[in-house]
């Protein structure tokens, strides 16, 4: 069912066109009778004037025809006015007309004023006579009178004489108002003639009015609900444009974002020539130093810097210039006939890049690496293997050292097929169970007594061992890690559950986390889920992770190692010194261990500063509770070396190599053997 809308024009433009109709209507109305009644009073006026001068001349007639100086009887003087007043109305006048002519108070002859409101009047004339007729309009006894005064003057001395004989007395002189004239005359028939005329004129002109205003409101409302359309539509077509823009484009940079590259990637992989299309992309060297230590809106001036640039290097080569994500960028283009090198862009791009960027106190001095793709060494018939070529191209350069650029060749392609079948067949691998752990203890400096295992994978593929550090950044790349970390710890935890039953000793276990581990779904449901199957006890685990993964996930990496720590699980920093190391990550974090990473051990024995480093970082590690780990340890000088506190733990071949499940049994029940000896030697001394 409709509703009137309140707020339409239409509706509330009614009432304002009618009340405006009503008033200029009345206006009209009420001037036309104004204007009427005026007109004809006036009229009146002037010919009641008119009676008064005829009947003046009626009177002076009469005395000519009696003679020159011939007196005539007040008596017959008003005989006469009233014969001929009568005779005038039958033949002339539409209203009803009357005279009379009385004296001045006290000395009237024959008619007297009763009206003392007319007798002032009349006072007033004797007192002046060159005052003006007077006239006036009254309701009298439901009538409205027209009323003209006039005075008499005496203008003979017949007139004087006769009037001072009547009155006894030497009263009036010539030029003396004696009397006066007073016509009176019916105007109420004439005034609700009018009257009805104006009201016939209101409703005639209300209409008229309301008709022409119904019209142009109605021609106002289309247009205004013409405009207003129109205004909609033009709204939503820009809110359509906008969102449409916004589903397409970086909201920061402007530039066209991942979904719309790849659309435009698709289009021009379909149309171009084979040996013209190439893709390159870009990532900024340092960017997290920048965020870090000048703060995210910094991070944001660069990304729009870097845009405009990357826009201005591209207007001669007419290419697309997007961004993927984070400090990624990626461009399009098709080589200019006569040049088939894509290194002139990408050493125009570098060059660019090393204008420096003032924001704020900050000098800011933008760097990158690039990787090139052309598809006429790519030869494939899918559009994202020119991304995957550009991809492998940018991790080249990255390893060569940054702030360079890398053109996508034969090696490369040898390298991605190499890739891609590891990454095939590594998912599989860990789904299936072939990948398998191994396992290098941890001893105290101190006495040499075993602390517990770290857990380490391995992979074989088709006869060839596979390094970790390449199917593990594999993994990382493809999103395989989470379940490669997993089943690792599935894997040490079996062994370590099965272990502590044969020889009814704890048997601690670490098992490394990376940082891609904790951005998807709840991790520590799925630790929890594997203690649980395995009967693994939550302080026989130590989850271990690097500063980067802490530092790039903050939030949930404190989250979660917050909730395993609750429930007994111990947690460790790896690689401590490496990275973005920072007290107020360890104190946030609490971690229970600390682990130093093997670089810092080499060439101790010769430089005593790595060693008062490791000295004062063990202080600090005892004073916060935490056992501090010491990896890389390959001789028994380092050891001994390194044995300066009860808490110190060391790691490295000279303990032993990562060993396989059945000689790290066989090592901790060798380890446990010896302690039990010693144990039972210092009892019996």
């Amino acid at each position: 069912m409709a509703h009137d809308d309140p707020t339409d024009p239409g509706r509330i433009n009614t009432g304002t066109s009618f009340a405006c109709a009503t008033l200029a209507a009345s206006l009209l109305a009420v001037g036309f009778f104004f204007i009427a009644w005026a007109e004809d009073r006036s009229v009146s006026e002037q010919e009641r004037l008119q009676l008064i001068e005829m009947t003046n001349s009626f009177v002076s007639v009469f005395s000519q025809n009696r003679g020159e100086g011939a007196p005539v009887p007040a008596t017959f003087r008003r005989l006469g006015i009233e014969h001929f007043t009568a005779a005038n109305e039958r033949t002339s006048s539409q209203y009803d007309t009357s005279v009379r002519m009385p004296g001045l108070p006290g000395f009237e002859l024959g008619l007297a004023e009763s009206d003392p409101r007319l007798t002032a009047v009349m006072s007033a004339f004797a007192a002046n006579p060159e005052q003006s007729a007077f006239h006036e309009s009254r309701f009298e006894n439901d009538r409205l009178v027209g009323r003209t005064i006039v005075p008499s003057i005496a203008s003979s001395e017949s007139c004087v004489t006769c009037h001072n004989e009547v009155l006894r007395q030497n009263k009036y002189q010539i030029g003396d108002v004696m009397g006066t004239y007073i016509v009176e005359r019916d105007l109420t028939d004439k005034f609700w003639k009018n009257l009805q005329n104006a009201i016939l004129l209101f409703a005639f002109s209300l209409i008229v009015i309301w008709l022409l205003a119904t019209r142009e409101r109605n021609r106002n409302v289309k247009l205004i609900r013409l405009e207003a359309r129109i205004g909609l539509e033009k709204m939503k077509s820009e809110a359509e444009a906008k969102e449409k823009f916004l589903l397409s484009h970086d909201t920061l940079t402007g530039l066209p974002n991942r979904k719309l590259f790849n659309d435009h990637l698709n289009e021009a992989f379909e149309g171009a020539q084979s040996d013209t299309l190439n893709a390159a992309l870009i990532d900024l060297d340092g960017f997290k130093g920048v965020n870090d230590t000048m703060g995210h809106a910094a991070g944001d001036a660069l990304l729009v810097e870097v845009a405009a640039r990357l826009s201005k290097c591209v207007e001669t080569e007419k290419g697309f210039v997007a961004r993927l994500g984070g400090d990624e960028f990626a461009i399009i283009w098709e080589a200019q006939q006569g040049s088939d090198d894509p290194s002139q862009l990408a050493e125009m791009i570098l060059k660019e890049m090393k204008a420096p960027l003032l924001f704020e106190q900050w000098e800011i001095l933008p760097k990158c690496s690039i990787g090139i793709a052309e598809l006429k060494k790519v030869k494939s018939e899918l559009a994202s293997d020119l991304l995957k070529a550009a991809d492998a191209a940018l991790y080249l350069a990255k390893e060569r050292g940054k702030d360079t650029f890398q053109i996508y060749d034969k090696d490369l392609d040898n390298s991605i097929n190499r890739q891609n079948t590891i990454a095939a067949g590594l998912r599989e691998s860990i789904q299936d169970r072939q990948m398998r752990i191994v396992l290098q203890p941890k001893v105290c400096l101190h006495d040499g007594r075993f602390k517990g295992f770290e857990t380490l994978s391995r992979w074989c593929l088709n006869g060839e061992e596979i390094s970790p550090e390449e199917y593990v950044n594999i993994a990382e790349n493809t999103g395989a890690v989470r379940d490669l970390d997993l089943s690792v710890l599935e894997e040490a935890a079996k062994f370590s559950v099965a272990l502590e039953a044969e020889t009814d000793e704890a048997v601690p276990i670490a098992v490394n986390l990376s940082a891609n581990s904790f951005r998807t779904g709840p991790l520590q449901e799925e630790i929890q889920d594997i203690l649980w199957s395995t009967g693994l006890a939550p302080n026989r685990l130590t989850v271990e992770i690097t500063e980067t993964a802490a530092i790039e996930n903050w939030e949930l990496v404190h989250k979660t190692l917050g909730h395993l720590r609750q429930i007994g699980t111990r947690t460790a920093l790896d690689d401590f010194g490496t990275g973005y190391s920072s007290l107020a990550y360890l104190l946030r974090m609490k971690f229970d261990e600390i682990k130093i990473d093997g670089e810092f051990v080499k060439e101790i024995e010769f430089e005593y500063d790595r060693l008062q480093l490791l000295q004062h970082i063990s202080a600090m590690s005892e004073s916060l509770g935490m056992d501090l780990v010491i990896e890389g340890i390959e001789t028994q000088e380092q050891a001994n070396l390194l044995n300066f506190g009860k808490r110190l733990v060391g790691q490295g071949y000279l303990f032993s190599k990562p060993m396989e499940l059945e000689n790290a049994r066989s090592y901790f029940h060798k380890a446990i053997g010896r302690q039990a000896e010693k144990a039972r030697r210092s009892g019996l001394g």
